[in-house]
């Protein structure tokens, strides 16, 4: 993944599952105006909020060999 592209493809994953900003942003344990702000690029989560908004929209970060 790209990291330039990470929001898009978080947008369009989150879509996708049919889940509000507001939904995801509950279950990886932030607000959604910050959820907002990943996903408009005015701020990039930390490593932490990274791997667990991937783990719940199933977003592979490393992919297998």
């Amino acid at each position: 993944m790209n990291m330039k592209d990470y929001k898009i493809i978080i947008r369009n994953a989150r879509e996708k599952r049919g889940l509000s900003q507001y939904k995801l942003a509950k279950m990886v344990g932030i607000t959604q105006s910050f959820m907002n702000e990943i996903e408009s690029g005015k701020k990039s989560p930390s490593i932490e909020v990274f791997f667990r908004i991937c783990q719940a929209l199933d977003i592979k970060v490393f992919p297998e060999e």
